[in-house]
């Protein structure tokens, strides 16, 4: 619901609450076309333009003077609509009708959003008070409500065409193309895209610029003298700012897998699960705990019992280390933390989330992990036990390797699996199904000897 900030209008559906000492007048009002409401016993008073806490103070300065006790409380209940229309690069233009709680960037998004030709620096907007210029971008990176206005009445949005634009790569918080900002600033771009990574070398950056006669020419910049205020580089169409990483000579080792990763991280995605790849320096002495820490720790979804270090060998294949993460982080066991050399490469995978019905059932497989079955349910789940089933001796294998009979196996975790066994013997079975075999031979030869060799009825 609007909060106190919220701004009346003609429309709005408000609930007014009146408390003295021993009763409560509670009424509904809606703001009329002149901007005023209706409160018995108060009488009409003008709210439109007011927000909601200064429409608050107005009517309960009314009431003083009408109560000797009185404690006043506006809510708006039904915020107005009105019509808003928008044209330009976006998907759907046209007039639509919007919430008075709405805001521009949530208009443009619920109308298709702006189309790849459109411009989110440089958004029309046009109200009452004028025309105005918005810069979504602000808005979407650096969360500059200013840059965002709510919605109004007979609000006109228009989005033009997408500007110039410079491409930054290499060590950049958040590399990518950007349209050129209404000031053109080098510097304002850098911020608003939250800077260079942490590992930059801000002072050897290489700007490429298309020149008068289409040529590139590419010139070194020292990020941290040419950005100092009052310093500054103007961009140009088509400019490309490079920023080399620094290169040190050091050993790195690699993360990859399911942790909660650093903001310099490269976010993957595995099974509908985040995961992450990002390599960090070496330090001497650096064991498996130390390098887990770094990389943010390990994610609820991690598999923590299946990690391994993949090890270069100077002869022969890649060694493949286990390194159960349960024992050393949970259960302290200091066996798991092993010391890590250059190039070492820590994958966690993900927990697999579910559990595996095998043997004796109509549907074998796969059936997604659900906390609260039991192994019975999942065996039901999988089609139920086929009549060659000895259900009594069903067993629950985990994922370390334990098993248990089925009624007295703990609740089960994602990976377990369930496994039917085959009855030993069922002789009436196999007895009935070689009598049904043995009946159905007779009766094809006596139906040939019948056709080939019967009497001949004349």
């Amino acid at each position: 619901m609007p909060g106190p900030e919220y701004r009346l209008g003609p429309g709005d559906v408000l609930e007014v609450q009146i408390a003295g000492r021993l009763d409560v007048e509670r009424s509904q009002v809606i703001v009329d076309p002149t901007g005023a409401i209706s409160v018995p016993p108060l009488g009409s008073i003008l709210v439109g333009g007011l927000t909601l806490l200064e429409a608050q103070r107005r009517v309960a300065a009314r009431a003083s003077g009408v109560f000797r006790f009185a404690n006043v409380t506006l809510a708006v209940i039904l915020p107005r609509t009105f019509e808003v229309t928008l044209s330009g690069e976006v998907e759907r233009p046209g007039t639509v009708a919007v919430s008075a709680l709405r805001r521009l960037h949530e208009v443009i998004l619920d109308a298709g959003g702006i189309t790849t030709r459109g411009s989110m620096r440089r958004v029309q907007v046009t109200r009452k008070s004028g025309v105005t210029e918005v810069d979504l971008l602000s808005f979407e990176l650096g969360g500059d409500l200013t840059q965002n206005p709510s919605a109004e009445e007979g609000m006109r949005i228009h989005v033009p065409s997408r500007g110039p634009s410079v491409t930054l790569t290499g060590a950049v918080r958040r590399p990518g193309e950007y349209e050129i900002g209404p000031t053109g600033s080098l510097r304002a771009l850098l911020e608003l895209v939250g800077g260079l990574s942490q590992a930059s070398a801000g002072s050897e950056a290489r700007l490429t610029r298309v020149g008068a006669d289409g040529r590139k020419e590419t010139v070194a910049v020292d990020l941290g003298a040419a950005l100092t205020p009052p310093a500054d580089v103007a961009l140009e169409a088509g400019d490309a700012l490079f920023v080399p990483p620094l290169s040190v000579l050091q050993d790195v080792v690699e993360v990859r897998g399911a942790f909660n990763g650093t903001p310099e991280s490269t976010k993957t995605t595995v099974a509908g699960k985040a995961t992450i790849v990002q390599r960090f320096e070496l330090a001497q002495g650096d064991r498996v705990r130390d390098l887990v820490l770094r990389a943010g720790g390990t994610a609820a979804y991690a598999d923590l019992r299946l990690a391994l270090v993949e090890r270069g060998a100077v002869l022969g294949p890649r060694q493949r280390i286990p390194v159960d993460l349960q024992r050393l982080i949970v259960e302290k066991d200091e066996a798991q933390d092993i010391l890590l050399q250059n190039g070492d490469v820590l994958t966690l995978p993900i927990v697999e989330d579910k559990v595996y019905v095998i043997g004796e059932v109509k549907a074998p497989g796969a059936v997604d992990f659900r906390p609260d079955l039991t192994p019975r349910e999942y065996v039901a789940l999988a089609g139920g036990p086929t009549n060659r089933a000895k259900v009594k001796s069903v067993f629950v294998t985990f994922r370390d390797g334990k098993s248990y009979a089925m009624a007295d196996a703990p609740p089960l975790e994602p990976g377990a699996v369930v496994s039917v066994p085959e009855v030993a013997v069922k002789w009436w079975q196999d007895y009935l199904a070689i009598a049904q075999a043995v009946a159905s031979i007779m009766l094809g030869v006596t139906g040939l000897f019948v056709i080939f060799n019967g009497p001949v009825v004349r």
